[in-house]
This record gives structure tokens, C-alpha cells and sequence, in this order.
């Protein structure tokens, strides 16, 4: 799969029960979007993409970054 923040090539993890896309980025990292951003993410350019995913870095207490609708 290609990455949806950087487009470089990831590994979808994603698990049946899970509504959104669970990622595995060499350059970005692990992190998972919810369904309903998904296509917020891809619309933006690729700089905004990386601000989004870092916040969702900075967001995150426990576990995995999750980019949801703090994140934008």
C-alpha cells in the first residue's frame, strides 16, 4: 500500500473490527486514521499531511498516534 501522508510505501495492519486504516510507514511510522478523515488526509498537499500526522503524534497519550478530527 502506498502511505497516505508521505505516499512512500507502507504496510496496511489494519484489523477486521477497526473502521479506518491501521498504517506501518518506515518514514512516517505507526499510526492509524479514522474512516471519516481519510480523505480529509489525501486532499491536503503533502507538508499539511506531515503537520496533521505530527499533531496526531503530539496527541497521543497511549499507544499509537490516531488521526482523527483533533488532529485538523
Amino acid at each position: 500500500m502506498q502511505c497516505p501522508v508521505c505516499d512512500g510505501s507502507a504496510r496496511d495492519h489494519t484489523p477486521p473490527e477497526f473502521h479506518g486504516i491501521v498504517v506501518r510507514c518506515a518514514t512516517c511510522g505507526n499510526y492509524d486514521i479514522a474512516d471519516e478523515y481519510l480523505y480529509k488526509l489525501r486532499a491536503l498537499e503533502p507538508a499539511a499531511r506531515r503537520e496533521v500526522l505530527q499533531k496526531a503524534k503530539q496527541l497521543a497519550k497511549f499507544g499509537g498516534p490516531s488521526i482523527n478530527k483533533l488532529c485538523f
